[in-house]
């Protein structure tokens, strides 16, 4: 066991920063975004706009514009780097961009024929333009694209930051597989009789045995009958079938519990990344010889694949190869097709992903705590405590309206799987209490820096576009708006805030001379308990100590695999003493903590809500659902920058929230307009009116994630023309278009490679409250 993670005093408070911090990056230089511009394209446009310019002067520098664009594809394109990227990502949109190296098209063709093939041209450049963005603009933790690397806040060092890059880019890579990937193996394995029989069974986590019946959530007592009950009591998820249901009577009736959706056969793997660790377990245990080779060997199969696919890092045309002989080794032991959720931007649709670390030594100095030190300890910190706070209060409230509702006459509560299904719209509904909160922590958060509220607005707008505060003059305020003597409920001592430090070099970093910007705050959130980076920290075992001293034992949902956005290279690794809520069939039930929801009852002791259980527990309501409404605090500071427009607010040297600007895409004017000139003149339209910056990013509402756009580039202004038609097209006009300052910009990208090229990056922090919540049960 390692050292605990230790914390550092954030200066002047009695707030805890953890030493441990995450600095995510890109894996394409920032000055990337740059080979898309074209500021002679922009000017001529807005010359002709003004009847300063004629239109065919606009005309030849927007041909101008397209054609170094279309260069400027070609060598993306054909990078190494890039192509490795995107076979990683989508192997298919490699190799179709990859024809953009072909000859333009023309001679031979019919003008039809013509116009089609310039229009899929135009098409795969715009393709291009859409992930060269991510790559060189977006700090996403995946893959050599975007590395990862853990660092240290050490206030003991005087400069900001002492950065040592390697020669590489990457330090170390890890290729796993996807958890589908591994279900799959299981299936195959079940389907062979040899196998099958020495893999185990269990009950589904979700479900419980009492006086002879299998309790259902939503369903009556289902009962069982001799043969069943013998042989569910064996089913522990440990014992072989083989032991479970040694002759045809016992066998049949394990057959009608699997039939029945009571039973599960297989591996009880992990939602995370131990879960192939876990598989290789339980087929190395198995005593048979000859069913375990034969469980073995599939997967020595696709492990000598998957070591090519690791060997052909760096070369994009060995890595495409090396791909596709996975997915034929994948579907030849499994017999399952190697894709799934083809055409989404983010999600695990290959049989293996890779994750890596950055080839960096870094750590951070006192100057960057001293420059959080005023903002985060006079005003934020003491507003994510109160939003905690009255997340806890108004979910409290909430569940007490509900338990009156539910509770039968003269019941001593109400059933657990009832309650859990009644409050799933007060998490994802119309009217949660979530946006109560928001709505008024928006409006005391104005109240504080001098925004008055415009009409029909929960974030007002002075008409200027900066606004430039000092957090020792909002101190007593802060505490008089954000009053609460402590957290929520146990987790919510736990903020986690995304910095972006904005400074034009390491050297000019490390001399003070910066500005940091907040991403996102996580309210009430431990970020850094995700797999995605606890498996790449030196001693995870000092984090899961370290999580366990701050937060305690949390009631965690056992997510299923179908739960939206969760996947089990994100999943939280920390809590190994977590209590697993199971509400359904989920894989990686832990016996020794899994409490079906079956089991549980919602009561009323003394005027607070209480859940209650098997061994006597009983525990607060709130702490049961704390980490389904916990996230929701994240939103409340989303809410902070809402209006059609809200200036930039800085807090001594930290930007709290950047600029932004608020339209519809109707509103936008591009909707309507196709063909390179009238949704370029629309754009710079659109750029005027709203007083937008050349560079933004933009985010419209049925998108996951905001793309980067620079008004002056037409191949981005298409791209983004293209994204809001297919908004408009799937839900109408009235879809929001949010626009937001690019801060910090390519020239404020500050962290450099060992050969001086500079990357974007965000420092992902925890801050610890220094008081718990009120005493649970």
């Amino acid at each position: 066991m390692g050292d605990r993670a230790r914390t550092v005093r954030l200066p002047g408070t009695d707030w805890a920063v953890w030493e441990d911090a995450v600095l995510r990056s890109t894996g394409f230089p920032a000055d990337g975004l740059g080979l898309f511009a074209a500021p002679e394209c922009a000017s001529a446009a807005d010359a002709f706009l003004a009847g300063r310019g004629s239109e065919d002067e606009f005309a030849r520098a927007l041909d101008r514009a397209l054609a170094d664009a279309s260069r400027a594809a070609r060598e993306i394109a054909a990078d190494p780097l890039f192509r490795e990227a995107l076979t990683w990502q989508n192997p298919a949109a490699a190799r179709l961009l990859a024809r953009l190296a072909e000859p333009e098209p023309g001679g031979g063709m019919t003008g039809k024929e013509l116009r089609r093939a310039r229009h899929k041209r135009r098409a795969r450049e715009s393709a291009v333009v859409r992930y060269w963005q991510r790559y060189c603009g977006k700090n996403d933790t995946i893959g050599f694209f975007g590395p990862v690397t853990w660092t240290r806040i050490v206030p003991e060092t005087a400069p900001a930051v002492v950065a040592r890059p390697g020669a590489g880019l990457v330090r170390s890579r890890r290729i796993a597989y996807e958890f589908w990937a591994l279900e799959a193996y299981v299936e195959a394995l079940l389907a062979d009789p040899v196998v099958a029989p020495w893999l185990p069974a269990g009950i589904h986590p979700h479900l419980a045995v009492r006086d002879g019946h299998v309790l259902q959530p939503g369903k009556e007592p289902a009962p069982l009958d001799e043969a069943e009950a013998e042989v569910l009591a064996r089913c522990d998820g440990v014992r072989p079938v083989a032991e479970i249901a040694p002759d045809p009577r016992s066998l049949a009736a394990l057959d009608r519990l699997v039939d029945d959706g009571i039973v599960w056969r297989g591996v009880n793997m992990p939602y995370n990344a131990r879960a192939e660790s876990v598989l290789r377990e339980h087929l190395a245990a198995i005593p048979d010889p000859d069913a375990r080779d034969r469980a073995r060997a599939g997967l020595d199969r696709l492990d000598r694949a998957r070591d090519t696919v690791g060997a052909a890092a760096g070369d994009p045309d060995a890595l495409a190869e090396a791909l596709d002989g996975l997915d034929a080794e994948f579907t030849a032991v499994t017999g399952v097709e190697p894709r799934r959720r083809d055409g989404q931007m983010y999600a695990g649709r290959r049989v293996c992903f890779e994750d890596t670390v950055r080839d960096l030594d870094i750590e951070f100095g006192r100057p960057v705590l001293d420059a959080l030190a005023g903002p985060f300890g006079h005003v934020l910190l003491p507003a994510a405590r109160w939003v905690s706070a009255a997340l806890a209060d108004a979910y409290d409230a909430a569940f007490r309206d509900l338990y009156a509702r539910l509770r039968e006459p003269g019941a001593d509560g109400v059933p657990m799987p009832r309650f859990w299904d009644a409050v799933q719209p007060l998490l994802t509904g119309p009217d949660r209490p979530a946006d109560a909160v928001a709505a008024e922590f928006a409006r005391r958060w104005n109240d504080l820096i001098g925004l008055a509220p415009t009409s029909g607005d929960t974030t007002g707008d002075t008409g200027g576009r900066r606004l430039h505060l000092r957090s020792e003059d909002l101190r007593e305020r802060a505490a008089q708006l954000f009053h609460t003597d402590r957290p929520g409920w146990a987790a919510a001592r736990i903020h986690s805030p995304d910095l972006h430090i904005c400074a034009s070099s390491v050297a000019a970093l490390e001399a003070g001379e910066f500005t940091l910007v907040l991403g996102e705050m996580h309210n009430a959130w431990p970020t850094l308990d995700s797999a995605v980076f606890t498996d790449r920290h030196p001693d995870p075992d000092s984090l899961r100590e370290a999580a366990a001293d701050d937060i305690g034992r949390q009631f965690r949902p056992l997510y299923p695999t179908w739960w939206p956005q969760y996947t089990a290279r994100i999943a939280p690794v920390l809590g190994d003493t977590d209590h697993q809520l199971a509400f359904t069939a989920a894989p990686g039930a832990d016996p020794e903590r899994v409490l079906p929801t079956v089991t549980l009852t919602v009561t009323d002791r003394g005027g607070t809500l209480e859940a209650t259980g098997p061994g006597g527990l009983r525990r607060p309501l709130r702490e049961v659902f704390a980490l389904l409404f916990g996230w929701l605090g994240a939103e409340a500071f989303k809410r902070l920058g809402a209006g059609a427009h809200h200036p930039r607010v800085t807090l001594d040297r930290l930007v709290v929230v950047r600029e932004t600007w608020r339209t519809t895409v109707e509103g936008t004017g591009i909707a309507p307009k196709t063909g390179a000139v009238p949704e370029y003149i629309a754009a710079r339209r659109l750029r005027a009116s709203l007083g937008l910056p050349e560079r933004v990013f933009a985010k419209v509402g049925t998108e996951v994630k905001p793309v980067y756009v620079d008004f002056t580039g037409p191949r981005y202004v298409s791209s983004f023309a293209a994204m809001v038609r297919a908004a408009r097209d799937s839900s109408g006009g009235d879809v929001l278009v949010t626009f937001t300052e690019l801060l910090p910009g390519p020239e404020d990208a500050w962290l450099e490679d060992g050969r001086g090229r500079r990357y974007f990056s965000e420092l992902r922090m925890q801050i610890r409250d220094p008081r718990r919540p009120r005493q649970a049960t």
